[in-house]
């Protein structure tokens, strides 16, 4: 094992070092210095591909020389080509402890559309990565001066349980004052429960998998978004480090599902580390059913899938359900564009007034069941089955229980929304068939 630190010798890119090397030396373990360096074309008659090898190897060694204090052992590599690509080829060959990146956060708009090289490799890396903004509060806290006050980002997702783990090698490195933030939206705190039941859930939570110790739970309803209740609790406690987990989502399932991690990589002011859910070790408890999320689609049958999901919850919990009223058509017509879009956005807001008409007239022996809370919503949206796995995220379900008629050759081909649902949903998925004639 060793700790990685990519370097592009600026100065944020060597306040990072200096920590890499601190916690190399408080690891035991020895730094390995990347540098990636693009090839510079030229265009003429010919295509000529440029190198200055030697003076960027030389520059490299300097910065290696230079953190070879007290006997730690540095290693460097100079990589050629795309900075993020050969990072992350480098962390998946060498499968460090960390990968510590130097990150200014300084907002910048292009930042907010590619991000930075340190946010897209801490996004995509299948290790722990640790992005450097105040050096100065983690140095003081490798080298035994100074406690560590860092925040955790919890949800009900299985990200949030990585970023819990990962708090666990960092209690063995110094003095560590654990925190717990989670922040619901204005969406959100409808279904959301009691605050302070779900500030004794997340406590248990952290507890279940940290074990004894101290730990101040922070809960926040009502922000305009997550991320923004995230780092205002961040800023009010003066956290020097936030630890959030990241389900390292890509194509389609990153445009649908917004990632609290790369927005907080990106806003926040102090340091953060972003530990991949790939990277926990798998737990051997038996999960806890609490939350259910129920999609319907006022079907004969779908009755029968909210009976199933109260057999999920013989302890009590909560059942959330949610109907996808399909959004305006694209591809209109330019030339009438307006009037027909606005006949359809009409057709939507009915659907939608229908919807929740019918969740309302629900008969009292589907919803009165000891113990068990029920919520409901109806989204408008021209994907149903990616709009119900962001749901299921947002409401922090368990599992995710739908009635299915059956799956007929026709719907195996084109895809149906309950197999829509099981290629994209990162919670388990409860399928309820019909009874046999």
């Amino acid at each position: 094992m060793s700790i990685l630190c990519a370097t592009d010798f600026s100065a944020a890119a060597v306040s990072a070092a200096d920590v890499a090397a601190a916690l190399a030396k408080r690891l035991n373990q020895p730094l390995r210095l990347v540098h990636c360096a693009r090839d510079w074309v030229v265009a003429g008659e010919m295509v000529v591909v440029l190198s200055n090898d030697a003076a960027l190897r030389a520059r490299l060694e300097a910065e290696a020389a230079r953190l070879r204090t007290d006997g730690l052992e540095v290693n460097t590599e100079l990589r050629s080509g795309v900075p993020h690509h050969e990072i992350l080829a480098t962390v998946a060959h060498e499968r460090p402890a960390f990968l510590v990146l130097g990150s200014v956060g300084d907002g910048n708009p292009e930042n907010l559309l590619i991000g930075s090289v340190a946010e897209r490799v801490a996004e995509s890396a299948p290790v722990p990565t640790l992005l450097v903004r105040k050096s100065k509060v983690l140095l003081d806290w490798l080298r035994g001066t100074e406690g560590l006050r860092l925040l955790c980002g919890v949800d009900r997702t299985a990200s949030s349980d990585a970023a819990i783990a990962g708090v666990v090698p960092l209690v063995a490195l110094g003095e560590v004052e654990i925190e717990a933030a989670s922040v619901l939206t204005e969406r959100e705190e409808a279904y959301a429960g009691d605050p302070e039941v779900r500030q004794r859930d997340v406590w248990e939570r952290v507890r279940e998998l940290l074990g004894d110790g101290p730990v101040q739970v922070h809960v926040r309803d009502g922000a305009e978004s997550a991320v923004a209740g995230f780092l205002e609790i961040a800023e009010e406690r003066e956290a020097g480090l936030l630890v959030v987990g990241t389900h390292q989502r890509h194509g389609l399932d990153r445009l649908t599902a917004p990632s609290f991690s790369r927005a907080v990589m990106t806003h926040a002011k102090s340091n953060v580390l972003c530990v991949p859910a790939a990277a926990v070790k798998a737990s051997h408890r038996i999960p806890k059913i609490r939350r259910v999320l129920v999609p319907t689609n006022f079907s004969e049958a779908w009755p029968n899938a909210l009976r199933h999901a109260y057999s999920l919850l013989p302890g009590g919990g909560s059942i959330h359900i949610v109907h996808v009223c399909p959004a305006p058509r694209r591809g209109i017509n330019p030339l009438v564009a307006s009037a027909v879009y606005f006949d359809h956005s009409l057709e939507s807001v009915k659907a939608q007034e229908e919807a929740e008409a019918k969740l309302r007239a629900l008969p009292e022996d589907l919803l009165k069941v000891p113990e068990v809370t029920v919520t409901w919503e109806v989204i408008i949206h021209d994907h149903v089955a990616a709009t119900l796995c962001a749901a299921a995220e947002r409401a922090g379900a368990d599992v995710i229980c739908m009635e299915s008629k059956g799956i007929s050759p026709a719907g195996a081909f084109l895809g149906s929304t309950v197999l829509g649902v099981l290629r994209h949903a990162h919670k388990p998925v409860f399928v309820v068939t019909p009874p046999l004639p």
